[in-house]
This record gives C-alpha cells, structure tokens and sequence, in this order.
C-alpha cells in the first residue's frame, strides 16, 4: 500500500469483519461488489468460530489474536490517510457471547472497531444477532448446539438469552444515533436448522440483503444478483482457504486477510 499516493472519489476500501457465515459467503460477497464497483480493495479478519475479543476457531484452531485485537484496521489506515472511501461490515457478532464473554466487554470492543472507522469518515454496516434464544430455541436445542459448536461453553440459556438482546439493543441504538452506521436486520428468516449459520438454499439470499444494503448507502446502482450458484461456489473457496491457509499453513494467507 503507497500511502502517499492519493486516491480518486471512485477508490472504495472495504473491511469484513465476521466468522463462518463471512467465511463461506466472501467469495459471493466480493463478486457483487467487485461487480458494481469497478476500482475496490478488501481487507478482512474473518473465519469459522472467530470472536471479536476472545479467542475462537474450530475443533484444535484457533484464531489468535481475535478480530479486535488483529492488524486488519491498522492495514486500513493507508488508505484512509490517503483518501479511499471506506466501508466496514461487522457480522457474525455471536461468537463471543458463548465464550463467555461479559456483554459489555462485547459492546466496548464493537464500539471501539465502529468508532475508529467513523474517525476515517466510514460508513459502518452490522449485522445484528440473528438468533433470539428464548423464541427460537428451547433449552434441550440450546444445550444440544453448544455442545456441537461450543462444547467448552460456560454460558447457560438464560445468560445468551440476555446478553444477545443487551448486544442487540446497543446496535440498534448505535445505528440511530449515527447515520452513518447502518444496522442491517431480518437475517434470521435465511438461517438454517441450527438458527446460527445461513441455509444453504437461502444463503445467496442474505448477501445479497446484505450486499445491496451497502451498495446503496455509498449511492452505488446495484447490478446483478447473488445467486445459489455463486454461494455453492464461495462456499468450497472458504473451505479451501479455512483447510490450506488457516489450519495446516502450507498456503500463505492471500494479502489483506488477518
């Protein structure tokens, strides 16, 4: 990155932040945008159990340092100091909460990436918590999930359920109290089963929400649809990067990815 080279009103930054759906919808994702925005970049600290303050991954791997504490914003001050607009998604925000993570730690360190972005004149996109644990899940689902995804979990039914309407409530008020900070809901009608990660047959369907919701706050005409085709083709793109690049490293991480 030349920092000293200013950018045109048509360079676009954009940072994605998340965990598994992130990770198996980013190929999907990047091609909409890469479709309507002809010069883009993309920075991005994401993968399959990844926490915002806690360290997370799958099986034995473990992301470290979690995505608050990584170099994906530091990569991104260049291109602010040098003019790119910017765009910064965070989803996949539920992660922490199971870890154990104390709602409000949760919240200071989501208000800490959002404020920073907004400090580069970002506009700000999130995803609220798709799952609400009381309605969409008995306590016999809850255990048999955290189990599954979470088997280390402290975490009881009653402490998810609270935490993830506290994280809700500061997104949404976030989101009124700053225009430029975009709250994209209603993604819990594409999850699947296991009401965490988005179907397999919907999924193409929640970035495309996702994707035309960004494309049109930066007043960007969207073009072209995200299709299930595309999805079913981002998701073995993940999985190859998540098996050569994250767990056995015999591939170097692509540039800009934490």
């Amino acid at each position: 990155m030349q920092g000293s080279t200013a950018a045109s009103q048509d360079d676009f930054l954009f940072i994605l932040l998340g965990a598994s759906n992130l990770a198996r919808g980013y190929s999907a994702l990047t091609r909409k945008i890469s479709q309507n925005i002809s010069q883009v970049e993309f920075v991005n600290a994401m993968g399959p159990g990844r926490g915002y303050c806690a360290r997370g991954g799958l099986f034995n791997f473990t992301y470290f340092p979690p995505i608050g504490e990584c170099r994906v914003m530091e990569s991104a001050r260049a291109y602010a100091e040098r003019g790119s607009r910017m765009a910064v998604l965070l989803t996949d925000i539920g992660n922490d909460i199971m870890y154990g993570v104390p709602d409000p730690s949760l919240i200071k360190c989501l208000d800490s990436l959002i404020e920073k972005s907004l400090q580069w004149n970002a506009e700000v996109f999130v995803t609220s918590i798709h799952v609400d644990v009381s309605k969409d899940m008995g306590k016999a689902s809850f255990k048999l999930l955290k189990a599954i995804f979470y088997p280390k979990s402290p975490v009881t039914f009653e402490q998810a359920d609270v935490a993830v309407k506290k994280v809700n409530h500061y997104l949404e008020e976030k989101s009124r109290q700053n225009e430029r900070v975009h709250l994209v809901s209603g993604l819990g009608a594409f999850c699947g089963m296991d009401k965490i990660h988005y179907s397999l047959q919907k999924s193409h369907l929640a970035w495309s929400r996702i994707a035309d919701a960004m494309l049109s706050a930066l007043g960007v005409a969207s073009a072209g649809n995200i299709g299930p085709g595309s999805v079913i083709v981002s998701l073995f793109q993940g999985l190859n990067h998540l098996i050569a690049s994250d767990m056995l490293r015999i591939r170097k991480k692509p540039k800009g990815f934490f």
